[in-house]
C-alpha cells in the first residue's frame, strides 16, 4: 500500500510526494484548468488570486484519491501537512527538488492568471519582515474601522457572501500597500509576494 494512515496523521512517502506533485502539475496544465485560469486574466487581483488558489485546490483534490486520501477539505489538509513535513525534514537536495516542483505549479498558475512568473525566493528574515508588516497594517485604526463598518449601515443589508467579499477587498488593499512598499509592483507583484510568503 502506498499510504499508511493513523488517526493522528497521514504518512506520505517521499516517492508519493514527488509523484503527486507531478500529477498535480499535469492537472494544472490541462486545457480545462488553463481555461479557468485565463478566464480571469482581466479581473481584479482578488478575483485572480482566488481563482489561482481554487484551481490549485481542484487539481490537488483530483489527485488525492490516488494517494488513498479523500477528495475533501480534510484530505487536502492531511496531504498538505504530510507534504510540508517532507519540506521540513528532508536533506537540502530533496527539499530543493520539492520546492522546485511547488514553484513549477505556481509558474503555471501565475502565468495564466497574472501574466508573470514567481519572483526569486526571499530569505526567511525577509519573509518574516513582510509578514509582520502585513499583520501590523491589518491592525491599523483605519482597517479596524473598515471591518466594523462592514457589519453596520448599508453593509448590514448585504448578504454574508457580499460582506465577506467587502472584507476580503479591504484586506487585499492593505496587503497590496505593504507589498508595494516591499518592491512588488501591481497585481503581478501582489501574487509574487504572496507566493514568496508561502515558501
Amino acid at each position: 500500500r502506498w499510504l499508511s494512515t493513523s488517526p493522528a496523521r497521514t504518512t506520505l512517502t517521499l516517492e508519493q510526494a514527488t509523484h503527486s506533485s507531478h500529477l498535480i502539475l499535469n492537472e494544472l496544465q490541462s486545457a480545462p484548468m488553463i481555461q479557468q485560469l485565463e478566464s480571469v486574466k482581466s479581473a481584479d487581483k482578488l478575483h485572480k488570486w482566488q481563482q489561482a488558489n481554487m484551481v490549485l485546490i481542484q487539481s490537488t483534490m483530483r489527485v488525492l484519491p490516488q494517494l488513498s486520501l479523500p477528495a475533501t477539505p480534510a484530505g487536502m489538509q492531511q496531504y498538505t501537512e504530510a507534504f510540508a513535513e517532507h519540506l521540513r525534514t528532508e536533506g537540502p537536495e530533496t527539499r530543493a527538488m520539492l520546492q522546485q516542483l511547488n514553484e513549477q505549479k505556481w509558474t503555471v498558475l501565475l502565468k495564466h492568471t497574472f501574466g508573470c512568473e514567481p519572483a526569486a525566493r526571499i530569505t526567511l528574515s525577509e519573509a518574516r519582515d513582510l509578514a509582520i508588516a502585513m499583520v501590523d497594517a491589518m491592525q491599523s485604526p483605519d482597517v479596524i474601522r473598515q471591518m466594523e463598518e462592514s457589519k453596520t449601515g448599508i453593509a448590514a443589508n448585504l448578504s454574508e457572501q457580499e460582506r465577506q467579499n467587502l472584507v476580503a477587498r479591504a484586506v487585499v488593499g492593505v496587503q497590496s500597500d505593504v507589498i508595494q512598499k516591499a518592491g512588488y509592483e501591481g497585481d503581478a507583484g501582489y501574487a509574487q509576494a504572496r507566493v514568496c510568503l508561502m515558501e
